[in-house]
C-alpha cells in the first residue's frame, strides 16, 4: 500500500470515516438465538417480569404460575389465556411458547409479556368477572379490547428501558453461539 496516498489528510479522513462509520453509526441489534435456546431465554425472562407486573398490579398475595403452552394447548388463535381460582387466589397463566412464535426473538418476547400483562389484567378484574358463565358474548368482547387497551398502556409506560432490556434477554455468547447463562 502506498502510504504517500494517505499523506493528503483530506484523503485519510475520507479513508478512517468510511472505515469507522458502519461501527460508530450502526444501532445494535440482537442476535438472534437459536431455536433450540428461545424457549429457556424467554421462560427466564418472563418469570421476571411477570414478578414485576403481579407486583405493581398488587396482585402479591396471588399464587401465580406461568406455563409455556404449543397452539394446541391454547383456543385457536390465542396466544395465552388465564385460568383462576379467586378463593384460593391462585391462577396459570399460559402463553404461547417462543419456539412457536414467526418472529425475531425482541418482537416474540414482548408479545409474550403483552400477553403475561393482558392476563394479569384478567385477573385484577376477576372479581367483576365471577359470572362468568352468564355473560354475553358481546360482553366478553369488550372485556377483551378494554384488557387490551389497559395492558398495551402499561407497557407503553414501562418503555423506559426496553432497548436494553430486550438486547439482554436475548444476549448470546458470540464466541460460542449459545445463549449466555443468567
Amino acid at each position: 500500500m502506498d502510504v504517500r496516498r494517505f499523506s493528503n489528510p483530506i484523503v485519510l479522513s475520507l479513508f478512517l470515516l468510511g472505515a469507522f462509520a458502519g461501527k460508530c453509526l450502526a444501532p445494535e441489534t440482537a442476535r438472534e438465538p437459536l431455536l433450540r435456546d428461545r424457549g429457556r431465554l424467554a421462560e427466564n425472562y418472563l418469570r421476571k417480569r411477570l414478578a414485576l407486573w403481579q407486583k405493581r398490579l398488587n396482585l402479591r398475595d396471588w399464587t401465580i404460575s406461568l406455563e409455556m403452552s404449543h397452539p394446541g394447548d391454547l383456543r385457536r388463535g390465542s396466544l395465552g389465556n388465564v385460568h383462576w381460582d379467586v378463593d384460593k387466589k391462585t391462577a396459570l397463566i399460559r402463553v404461547l411458547d417462543a419456539s412457536d412464535y414467526q418472529l425475531p426473538f425482541i418482537a416474540t418476547l414482548k408479545d409474550m409479556e403483552f400477553t403475561i400483562v393482558h392476563e394479569l389484567t384478567h385477573l385484577e378484574l376477576s372479581s367483576m368477572t365471577r359470572n362468568f358463565k352468564s355473560r354475553t358474548e358481546e360482553s366478553v368482547s369488550e372485556e377483551e379490547r378494554a384488557v387490551n387497551r389497559l395492558a398495551d398502556a402499561m407497557l407503553q409506560l414501562d418503555n423506559k428501558d426496553e432497548p436494553a432490556r430486550l438486547l439482554d434477554a436475548a444476549a448470546v455468547d458470540v464466541s460460542t453461539g449459545l445463549a449466555r447463562a443468567r
